[in-house]
Formats: C-alpha cells, structure tokens, sequence
C-alpha cells in the first residue's frame, strides 16, 4: 500500500499564486483565445452531428481536352452587373 502525504503549506501556497496568476491572465483575453469551441464540445461529450456528405467530389480530368465553344445566344447578361 502506497501511503501518500497531502501538499506541503508552500506547495498550497505557490498553487494559490499559479491560480491567481492563470485567472488575471484569463481575464485580459477572449474566451476564444483561450480554448477551442471543438475542444469545449470534445470535453463535454457535445458533437454536432456532421451533414450527410453525398457524392460531393469533382472530376477534375472530365472534358479535359479541347475547351468547349460557348454561342452567343447562350450567354445571359444579368442587368445587376451592367
């Protein structure tokens, strides 16, 4: 049996001044600076579910051969831009 003795009066008093210390420091920045949103959610078991990913990749060698000529009747100008 391993009998362990509790912290010392100095070891609780360095504690109390690396607590004091870390709180000041935390007061002078953004949560966000802090620590993560997935690392707060990771921690309390909150996941959002991810969207269903479905076939959302592009083939970036189809049609890759000579570029497609567009007619004149095709292209739609929108009066927004103009």
């Amino acid at each position: 049996m391993i009998c362990l003795l509790g912290p010392s009066h100095r070891e609780m008093h360095l504690a109390q001044q690396v607590t004091n210390n870390l709180k000041e420091l935390a007061q002078q920045v953004t949560p966000g600076d802090i620590v993560s949103m997935y690392g707060v959610r990771k921690a309390t078991g909150i996941s959002i579910p991810s969207p269903v990913i479905e076939n959302n990749f592009v083939d970036l060698t189809e049609d890759f051969g000579q570029p497609k000529k567009t007619d004149v009747a095709e292209i739609i100008i929108n009066p927004l831009f103009c």
